[in-house]
Formats: C-alpha cells, sequence, structure tokens
C-alpha cells in the first residue's frame, strides 16, 4: 500500500503577508497556497518543515492525516486570551503536549491508530468541519480535550498511564456534542458507546448571569480606547476576547475557569459501561428495524398480487438488471408471506417460477439466493 500523508495549515482572522506566503512557498514545491491557507500533500516522501515551527509563525491551526494510522490537530493561541492552566490537567505524554513561545501558547494533539486507519484515507474537507473546535477552546470548552482521552487511554494503558487510569477531569456537556466533535469523534474512529458512557457523569452546564460588561466601557482611558478601535482598524484577531478580559478587570471579576467535574471512574468501568450501552443500543436498533420492516411489509400486503404481476414482467425483460430486481421483490414477498403464516403458498409460486424459467441459469442463481 502507498504512502499518504497530508498536512494543512490554516489562518484565522487575518491573510498571509506576500513574504510569510514566499517563506511557506520555499518550504516545499508540492504547496497549494493561499493568503489564508497552505497544504502538502505526498504520496512519498515528507514534509521539510517542523509542523509545529510553520504553525507558531504563520498559522493558527494545522490538521494532519496519515494512512498508517496517525491523526495531529494543533492550535495556536495567543497567551494574552486563554488560560495556561485550563490545559494543564489534559496534559498527556505521547497525546496531548502543551508549549509556549514568547506570544503563544501551542496545543499538539497526535492519535496513532497501531493497526492503521481502515478504508479509504482522505485529508480534503476534514479541516473546515474542525476548524470551529479552536473558538470553543478559546471559549473554555475543554470536551475536545476529554474526548482525546478517552481515545488513547485504550492503548496508552500500562505504558505512559497507568495500567487502568482514571480518567481526567469530566467537562459538562459530553452529552450534547457539537457538529465539530461529531467531526472529530467520526475522524479518530471513536467508540460512540464510550463516548455515551463518559457523558453519564458530565454535568450539563449551567450559564449563570454575568456583570454587563458594556456598563463598564466609559472606564476605559482615552488611550485604552483608542488601542482598540486602532487593532479593529488593523484587523488584529481576537480583539473583541481582549476587550472583554479588559473589562471584566475593570468590573472586578476574572474570567471564569471552566466548569469541570473530578473525574473518579477506572477507564475499565467506563468500557464496562460502554458494553452495556452497545448492548441496549444493537437491541434497540434491532427493535426499530424491525418494526420499520413490518410497516413496509404492511404497505405491500395490498399490492400482493400486483407485485407477483410486476416479478413477471421483469423476468421477462431477459436481463440482469430486471432479474435483480425481480429477485428483490421476491424477497419482499417471501418476508410478507412469513409475517402472514402463508410461507408454504410462497413457496408453491416460487417453485413454479423455477420450473417456468429452468431454461436460464442467470435467473435460477438468483433464485438460489431467496432463503427460505
Amino acid at each position: 500500500m502507498s504512502e499518504y500523508q497530508y498536512y494543512e495549515f490554516q489562518v484565522i482572522d487575518r491573510l498571509l503577508t506576500a513574504q510569510e506566503q514566499a517563506e511557506i512557498q520555499k518550504l516545499s514545491s508540492r504547496v497549494q497556497l493561499t493568503p489564508t491557507q497552505a497544504i502538502f500533500l505526498y504520496n512519498y516522501g515528507d514534509f521539510r518543515g517542523e509542523p509545529e515551527k510553520v504553525l507558531t509563525q504563520y498559522f493558527d491551526i494545522m490538521f494532519y492525516i496519515a494512512n498508517w494510522g496517525t491523526w495531529r490537530l494543533m492550535f495556536r493561541f495567543p497567551k494574552a486570551i486563554i488560560d495556561l492552566k485550563w490545559f494543564q490537567p489534559y496534559n498527556l505524554p505521547d497525546a496531548i503536549a502543551i508549549t509556549t513561545s514568547s506570544k503563544y501558547i501551542v496545543l499538539d494533539i497526535e492519535i496513532n491508530e497501531e493497526e492503521g486507519i481502515q478504508g479509504w484515507v482522505e485529508g480534503e474537507g476534514w479541516l473546515p468541519r474542525l476548524l470551529p473546535l479552536r473558538d470553543e477552546l478559546l471559549g473554555g470548552d475543554l470536551r475536545l480535550l476529554y474526548l482525546v482521552w478517552l481515545r488513547v487511554a485504550p492503548y496508552l494503558a500500562g505504558y505512559v498511564l497507568k495500567e487502568d487510569p482514571v480518567e481526567p477531569p469530566i467537562p459538562p456537556n459530553l452529552s450534547q456534542l457539537s457538529q465539530p466533535l461529531k467531526a472529530f469523534i467520526e475522524l479518530v474512529e471513536l467508540d460512540s458507546d464510550l463516548v455515551a458512557a463518559a457523558a453519564q457523569a458530565s454535568p450539563r452546564h449551567q450559564f449563570t448571569s454575568e456583570v454587563p460588561l458594556e456598563n463598564w466601557l466609559s472606564a476605559l482611558s482615552e488611550d485604552e480606547q483608542q488601542e482598540f478601535l486602532l487593532k479593529l482598524v488593523r484587523r488584529e484577531p481576537h480583539v473583541d476576547l481582549q476587550l472583554i478580559n479588559r473589562l471584566q478587570e475593570l468590573a472586578g471579576t476574572t474570567r471564569s475557569s471552566p466548569q469541570l467535574a473530578s473525574g473518579h471512574r477506572r477507564l475499565s468501568e467506563l468500557e464496562a459501561i460502554a458494553d452495556t450501552l452497545r448492548v441496549r443500543r444493537k437491541q434497540k436498533e434491532r427493535d426499530a428495524a424491525r418494526k420499520k420492516r413490518i410497516r413496509e411489509l404492511e404497505a405491500l400486503a395490498p399490492k400482493e398480487a400486483q407485485t407477483w404481476n410486476t416479478v413477471v414482467e421483469l423476468i421477462e425483460l431477459k436481463q440482469a438488471k430486471p432479474y435483480d430486481q425481480a429477485t428483490a421483490l421476491l424477497k419482499d414477498l417471501r418476508d410478507l408471506a412469513e409475517h402472514q403464516g402463508r410461507l408454504p403458498e410462497f413457496i408453491q409460486h416460487l417453485e413454479k417460477l423455477k420450473s417456468d424459467y429452468s431454461n436460464r441459469p442467470a435467473l435460477i442463481r438468483r433464485f438460489r439466493t431467496i432463503k427460505l
């Protein structure tokens, strides 16, 4: 199997300068570059740059996928608008790393699947779905980091984690996931039943009324007002968060830390809960499928005679596709007969068809797929 590596970098709230684009262009002749994005795709060889350095210098988010089983998601946050302490409870060797520079905090998420990624691997189209995760993290929503722990804990247990590790702090609203979080779960093939198990101890977030910060705008000095206006004119990113932080200082409040429940369950407990939920879910799915099938059969019942005629009409066309359609209808008629307790009558009809068209081997082969 050939290799496949896909890197995508994105800037938010600004455009790359001409000089920055020229510098990025030098990293690889294969780069697909726009004023907001850089994509590097490799079927052999690898990216010559260092992803973390490239992110820190130019971009706000990076997505990487390799078909041997690696996903990587990196975020760059300005130090002025986020608290490093939020992420520290989730710092996890070989999975979640947090680094700082003079201006930025970089959150690096890496997941490695030993058995590789199943099916076709395609990097394009994922980052737009994942992009809002950055704003969620900026707002103190740490559900992504808990989900990363949930994904990597089974294979890091007994390695960088204890044999049966205890879950990290539990963020609220795990039972009400955003579309970007659902996309992440889909991307990294996270067990949805394990997520549901974790959500049982996740509190519903109750929003508390905040101090009306607009009342404190007049408390800003003229120099501060001018500074914020200049930042807006220059289209600097996250001016709104900087202003909110400053107004909270003036109001005597601080930006609240994320509300987290204490993690106390071990991985084995979560897996046991997930197993129970999986059994219940599959039973519900079977029950729903059975009810749906009964509704379909009851709708077919008044048209039974017409359907038998349609089967014969399709067979008379002597073509592969109509043969397939006729066989599908016969399976519906078989299910209807079984539901009504008239299976012998169906078998009699089918045997007559086999006799009437015994000289058509392609059709007879299809008839053999109708289980009685």
